[in-house]
């Protein structure tokens, strides 16, 4: 800090080595921190010097009244923590991750066992053991992995075994990996007739289900919007290309890439969306 060179009558202050001193004292003080200056007290020779230096008495008073904070009154103190005891109320405990996890998977059941009774099972019939084993080994896998992702984006503090984004990742390449291993690349026939009508009834049962799955998130707290908006999305795509596939009788690999995978990548791109367009229009304006 650096000491006044003039007094109130315009005459230059002449600094002693005591005055010296008394600076760096208050140097000293200043560079603490707010607790540590409660505690702080000056030198017996300083105290002693500012009973007969007016320029370091000056120094001396405005640090205590202008930097060291002052303790709270009693009273006031009491009003904070009964303002505080009153907005407290009582909290429902959440759900461990896999708890959570497992009602993720429940609604993900009790919305395609339905949805496939209503609509058939010509999908299936189109299927041998392979391909049927190796899909659903995909789905169920990935259902599961996007299930405990949403989980521990609910639970603040909660370890991510798998990041969001690769859980999200996972699921689309292992469902397209496996659609063109798995599946026979036959010539297109109506491809754009049949598949469009694959993808509008896909991407209305994501949109359903989604509604499901926002019910069971909106509990928790959730941190990272973007990524909770991609994982619902993705999840609620799975819902819909797992409907399709038990549905479905075209089941060559171009197809079911396209419109059976594109009703996984659309719904996850309105999942972003949606999450974006929510956010910003809940930020709060500067």
């Amino acid at each position: 800090m650096r000491a006044p060179t003039q007094s109130g009558a315009g005459m230059p202050v002449t600094m002693s080595d005591e005055c010296r001193q008394i600076d760096m004292e208050l140097d000293g003080a200043l560079s603490q921190n707010a607790s540590a200056r409660l505690t702080w007290k000056m030198s017996e020779k300083a105290l002693s010097h500012l009973t007969r230096c007016e320029r370091c008495r000056l120094l001396y008073h405005w640090l205590l009244d202008g930097v060291v904070p002052t303790q709270p009154t009693p009273a006031l103190a009491e009003a904070v923590r009964t303002r505080m005891k009153q907005s407290l109320a009582p909290v429902t405990p959440q759900s461990s991750p896999r708890v959570l996890a497992a009602q993720f998977l429940l609604v993900f059941l009790l919305f395609s066992a339905p949805m496939v009774g209503i609509m058939g099972t010509a999908g299936l019939h189109e299927m041998n053991l392979t391909q049927l084993f190796g899909i659903v080994t995909v789905l169920v896998c990935g259902a599961a992995l996007l299930s405990f992702s949403l989980a521990w984006q609910m639970s603040p503090g909660s370890l991510h075994r798998v990041p969001p984004r690769i859980a999200v990742i996972a699921l689309a390449a292992g469902f397209l990996a496996a659609t063109a291993v798995l599946f026979p690349w036959q010539e297109p026939r109506s491809f754009l007739e049949r598949g469009w009508s694959c993808l509008k009834a896909g991407l209305l049962m994501a949109a359903a289900s989604a509604l499901l799955f926002w019910v069971l998130v909106r509990r928790g707290h959730t941190l990272a919007s973007g990524m909770m908006g991609a994982s619902l999305g993705a999840i609620a795509g799975l819902v819909g290309a797992s409907v399709l596939q038990f549905t479905c009788n075209r089941q060559d690999a171009m197809h079911l890439l396209v419109w059976h995978g594109g009703v996984v990548i659309v719904s996850l791109i309105l999942g972003v969306a949606i999450s974006w367009g929510v956010n910003n229009l809940l930020r709060p304006r500067p």
